[in-house]
């Protein structure tokens, strides 16, 4: 472990005599700032990107809440359809105008027995009234 250690101080002490001797020059000094101008270049233009890729997602956002409302209607519109459906074929199944068709005869029936009797009284009656002393 201590013969590392070692190795490693050798290396580091080397590599911090090489940064001693580095000299930089102006091609050194332009090709640096040409980096900095390059760097903040890209920042404006991701900058000026990244604000109209936020209001791009601002619209979308509302596009799908407006999107969502109306789907929640049509939803809402479709399950009253559904209940309207199902209300009219129960109405209107078989057995339930059986049913109907059956009670309106019943009806009508008992109409012509009422009529009958009602003849009957008028005829009795014969539209005068006997004097009654």
């Amino acid at each position: 472990m201590l013969h590392l250690q070692r190795i490693h101080l050798v290396v580091v002490a080397s590599h911090r005599r090489k940064l001693d001797k580095v000299e930089f020059g102006i091609r050194e000094l332009i090709q640096f700032a040409t980096l900095l101008a390059s760097l903040a270049g890209a920042f404006a233009v991701v900058k000026s990107q990244l604000s109209r890729v936020i209001q791009d997602i601002k619209n979308i956002n509302v596009e799908v809440h407006d999107l969502n409302t109306r789907l929640d209607r049509t939803e809402a519109d479709s399950a009253v359809i559904k209940h309207q459906n199902g209300v009219f074929s129960n109405i209107l199944s078989p057995s339930n105008l059986k049913d109907l068709n059956k009670h309106i005869a019943e009806l009508q029936t008992e109409m012509r027995v009422v009529h009958k009797n009602l003849d009957k009284l008028y005829e009795m009656h014969n539209g005068t009234h006997p004097p009654i002393s």
